[in-house]
């Protein structure tokens, strides 16, 4: 880790983790916008006053700007939905907040031992979209049963879900696979899914698809996430027999109580296995839409999501094992080379506000004591 007068490189990366163009940044801070541009390309470093502007209105600790930390990362890949209509600058800033999130996940790795990504290594581009959900379930031994939490199942094989983005308005999900000193791990950022365990379970299964696709060296274009989604969540066997007991849109309901999927994924379902015609599907899909259940189904109140927990739970585990307190987290992470606000890393880590000031002990630090911990040892 290095300390220069001012890197530039770090106050586009700040900048762009605020979803902010060079405009706006010079109007919020009153800099002009040739000076931000040159403070991006170091052709002459700010002035002590245009340091503290720049970040106030970023909201980094003037030290983020001063050193440049050692992990290599490399962003391999991006999936973001079509139908997202968050601006070009938000989708990047939400692109940047995953590589943050990675980044403290790696200084954690240094005392907590995370899950490993567990993966079919023989996914095949050639078998069908039936053929490749199947294998991964049978991978993660889940038999052809109801998925009731995907949030828990992703973690577990070592894939992290954030929640950073859930109270922004049109946020959808999207994923990433990032390598940190070559070393690949994927993302997944949920989307503004107003915490119903249906729609996160749908969504997270969608995002699998991408992963899949990936690992298979399949095109994205060509590779249906919907048809995945669905053929992962509702095996063909045993969700056909459910399917035999349903006759109107009512019935639904049920099977929507039943599997933890939305009623729209199981009517999509039911006609990709041929249970209904087309015609049936358009005449439900029109029924769900004069009811405003396309909107907002029902249940929804009544089935509530679980919370990421993977980096939460490490955080405890630092603290059951005496490793450092919660207030000394930041500090920790400063002197590790990362430095950011203590409301950024409790945003990162889902914590609520204000989590990481509950103790008066703010000294504790025992890096130089550093204590290997199993993860998955630790009760969830």
């Amino acid at each position: 880790m290095s300390k220069k007068v001012f890197i530039g490189r770090k106050l586009r990366e700040a900048r762009m983790y605020r979803g902010k163009t060079i405009d706006v940044l010079a109007k919020e801070t009153n800099i002009n916008k040739k000076d931000i541009i040159a403070f991006e390309e170091e052709k002459y470093k700010p002035t002590l006053e245009n340091e503290m502007k720049l970040s106030n209105t970023l909201g980094f600790p003037r030290e983020f700007f001063k050193y440049a930390d050692n992990i290599k990362m490399t962003i391999d890949s991006t999936h973001i939905r079509p139908e997202c209509t968050i601006p070009k600058v938000e989708q990047i800033a939400f692109k940047e907040k995953l590589a943050m999130t990675h980044r403290i996940l790696t200084f954690l790795e240094g005392y907590i031992q995370f899950p490993q990504m567990n993966i079919p290594t023989d996914l095949n581009k050639n078998e069908d979209i039936e053929e490749l959900a199947t294998k991964v379930r049978r991978y993660w031994n889940l038999g052809d049963g109801i998925i009731g939490n995907m949030l828990t199942l992703l973690e577990i094989n070592g894939i992290v879900v954030s929640d950073a983005n859930i109270e922004k308005k049109g946020a959808l999900s999207f994923s990433q696979k990032q390598t940190v000193n070559g070393n690949s791990r994927y993302f997944i950022s949920l989307g503004n899914d107003k915490k119903s365990a249906c729609t996160r379970n749908y969504d997270l299964a969608y995002e699998l698809a991408y992963i899949v696709a990936t690992e298979a060296n399949i095109q994205s274009k060509k590779f249906s996430k919907d048809e995945f989604a669905c053929a992962f969540l509702m095996p063909k066997e045993s969700f056909i027999q459910d399917l035999k007991m349903v006759n109107d849109l009512e019935d639904y309901v049920e099977l929507k109580k039943k599997w933890i999927v939305p009623i729209s994924a199981i009517i999509l379902r039911a006609y990709q296995l041929g249970e209904i015609s087309y015609k049936k599907y358009m005449y439900l899909m029109n029924e769900m839409d004069k009811k405003g259940w396309l909107k907002k189904e029902p249940l929804e109140e009544n089935i509530k999501a679980t919370s990421p927990m993977l980096l939460k739970k490490s955080i405890d585990v630092l603290i059951d094992n005496n490793i450092m307190s919660k207030a000394s987290l930041v500090m920790n992470l400063s002197n590790w080379g990362l430095h950011l606000n203590q409301d950024e890393v409790e945003v990162l880590l889902g914590f609520k506000e204000g989590k990481l000031t509950t103790e008066k002990n703010t000294t504790n630090n025992k890096k130089a004591k550093v204590t290997k911990v199993n993860f998955k040892s630790k009760k969830r």
